[in-house]
């Protein structure tokens, strides 16, 4: 099991990605008051969807990667994989997170196509031939489209098509997509070193650039976006929002000073704890899971999910912020 979740790179994109999207949803199960029952089945649905085609996305670029990756050191599940062995799993990839919602879905056509054009593009990155991830700014613009924004068109499949709805998906579109730019900015800075040693072209590793300024106008933009999104439950949520922000606040401070104070280290462009992270990822899903479950106690289960999948970032956040807290306070 083990290696499995290595070769799919789970701790990757689960508590980075799907949680953020499945929060998505449930901020429109909210909104909507959808019904407990419709509202378990579209969640499946779409988190069978999501985790496949991210984990389809992610072996495709350690697959096209290979050579790259053993010059540069680097030891995979895949490296050790015979080349049937990675085609069968793309497939059975593909079968087990498309066919559902292909089933699920009234609208077959559309259906057929965001499926088809979110899976296309979640590959491109990386693959032989169209390799985005060496085409400077649109292998910038592509990876953050295809992974954060795409998946967002396929829930468009379980949204009522209101004008508020629409409004409100445009603005969570638009955060997704600055998201994902400034994690891949961070992944490219990172990673410039290598890229530069093996020859990789990015749009970090070809450019001496200042990327903490961009990355800080990303945040910026980033929260705007929430400030108009939680706007609409204020008023029936107040009290769940507030503690929320509040808890996020205190978090990010600690972490900040653990980070920038005691470390030495640039918070802004470091994986250790990426700013905005807790935010999207674990708490507004929690926040709105609670929303849930203030109409039907059961949606707690929803909570808990989020809580497990984003235990170990979770628990090394609150790490970090124990640093701070002990240092204060002991």
């Amino acid at each position: 099991m083990e290696a499995v979740i290595k070769y799919l790179r789970v701790d990757e994109w689960m508590s980075s990605k799907v949680t953020m999207m499945l929060g998505i949803q449930a901020y429109f199960i909210c909104l909507d008051q959808t019904d407990a029952l419709a509202a378990c089945k579209e969640l499946l649905v779409y988190f069978l969807f999501l985790s496949l085609f991210l984990a389809v996305s992610y072996v495709a670029n350690d697959f096209s990667d290979l050579e790259i990756d053993k010059m540069a050191g680097k030891k995979k599940v895949i490296g050790n994989l015979p080349r049937w062995a990675v085609w069968l799993s793309f497939l059975l990839m593909a079968l087990a997170g498309d066919v559902p919602i292909l089933l699920y879905a009234d609208n077959k056509i559309f259906a057929v196509a965001a499926v088809f054009l979110t899976t296309f593009l979640g590959v491109a990155y990386s693959v032989p031939g169209i390799r985005f991830k060496e085409r400077g700014i649109w292998g910038l613009i592509e990876c953050s489209f295809a992974q954060h924004c795409m998946p967002l068109v396929v829930l468009l499949l379980f949204l009522n098509w209101n004008r508020l709805n629409i409004f409100l998906w445009i603005v969570w579109f638009c955060l997704s997509f600055f998201d994902g730019l400034r994690y891949i900015l961070i992944h490219q800075f990172i990673d410039r070193e290598n890229d530069r040693a093996t020859g990789t072209h990015t749009f970090v590793s070809d450019r001496q650039m200042n990327i903490r300024k961009w990355i800080l106008y990303l945040c910026m933009a980033e929260g705007v976006c929430c400030i108009f999104l939680l706007v609409p439950l204020f008023a029936r949520y107040s009290v769940i929002i507030i503690s929320g922000l509040a808890f996020n606040f205190i978090l990010e401070f600690c972490i900040y000073e653990v980070l920038n104070v005691y470390a030495k280290k640039d918070w802004l462009v470091s994986y250790d704890s990426v700013p905005l992270e807790a935010l999207l990822n674990i708490i507004m899903p929690v926040m709105f899971g609670l929303c849930m479950a203030k109409r039907n106690v059961w949606a707690g289960l929803f909570c808990i999910f989020i809580l497990v999948c984003c235990f170990k970032s979770l628990k090394i956040k609150l790490g970090i912020a124990n640093v701070f807290l002990k240092s204060k306070f002991s």
